[in-house]
């Protein structure tokens, strides 16, 4: 929904648009970053890669060859298990009511399929929707059908066992008001590792006390646009700016250790194709047991 203070603040993208630092952003938003974590993650019995991709939002802005870059890093960090954490497609300013135009500048989406279809993982390729996603009703049902032909499963309030020692589970978007964490982790057995997909991460509020040791996240795309001494201007977030990127610590449930939340800042743009001082990130996560 267009409201006034987002209105206002797209008017101030606008006009950073015009600068030469708006060229800046503008270039860095088709630019991306790999970053690196190495962590404990409890109950694994053997060293586990995991490569994240987040807020691809393709359309408008980001087409098949920034998917196909992102594809070819992830591949060659030679991960166990990809994931992606949601907005795979971008629904913009509701440009799909503007047909016409919305046909015009945006890509087949059976590209998008058949790029996501060369991601290589042992241990699969697992996405989650985001509000993106569930923003366009007819694209979502059609990748619904195309991403399995295409190797990748969608996890929606679901969870299975990607490797003996590890758990994964993923829910449907916060703002859908039908995400089920419980549900997602009834497959789940005590002393292995846990994994959770959560595209907002307001939402790893309620994973406090659950057994699941990391949320990784994405949506708040790092603000996509921070202003220094100002922060983002605008974030999808009821929480502000609380959960722009990286990593976050929430107080241990009963008997469970800490439970860790990661914010992805994405891949993609959404409204305008402008980063600054948010750089677009591909995420390579080597967990390793407890000592």
């Amino acid at each position: 929904m267009l409201t006034r203070r987002r209105f206002l603040t797209l008017l101030g993208w606008a006009g950073l648009g015009l600068t030469g630092t708006g060229g800046l952003a503008f270039s860095a938003s088709y630019q991306f970053e790999v970053s690196r974590h190495r962590r404990v993650l409890s109950g694994l019995e053997r060293p586990l890669r995991v490569v994240q991709l987040s807020d691809l939002h393709y359309g408008p802005w980001m087409h098949a060859a920034s998917v196909r870059a992102w594809v070819q890093a992830a591949n060659a960090l030679n991960p166990d298990l990809i994931v992606i954490t949601g907005d795979l497609i971008d629904s913009g300013l509701r440009l799909d009511r503007l047909k016409g135009l919305y046909r015009a500048i945006t890509p087949d989406f059976e590209q998008l399929s058949a790029a996501l279809g060369t991601l290589r993982a042992p241990l699969g390729v697992y996405a989650i929707w985001g509000n993106h996603d569930n923003g366009q009703p007819a694209v979502k049902r059609y990748l619904s059908q195309q991403l399995p032909k295409h190797g990748v499963t969608v996890l929606v309030n679901q969870g299975l066992w990607a490797r003996d020692d590890l758990y994964l589970s993923g829910v449907d978007d916060f703002w859908a008001e039908e995400a089920n964490p419980s549900v997602s982790l009834k497959g789940y057995r005590k002393g292995k590792a846990s994994l959770a997909l959560v595209h907002n991460p307001d939402f790893w509020e309620y994973y406090q006390g659950l057994p699941v040791d990391l949320v990784l996240s994405g949506h708040t795309h790092g603000g996509q646009v921070y202003l220094p001494g100002i922060g983002a201007p605008w974030t999808p977030s009821k929480y502000k700016q609380r959960y722009l990127a990286g990593w976050y610590e929430k107080g241990p449930g009963p008997g469970r250790a800490p439970v860790w939340g990661y914010v992805s800042r994405g891949l993609g743009t959404s409204v305008l194709p402008l980063r600054l001082n948010a750089p677009a990130e591909l995420a390579l996560f080597e967990f390793t047991p407890e000592a």
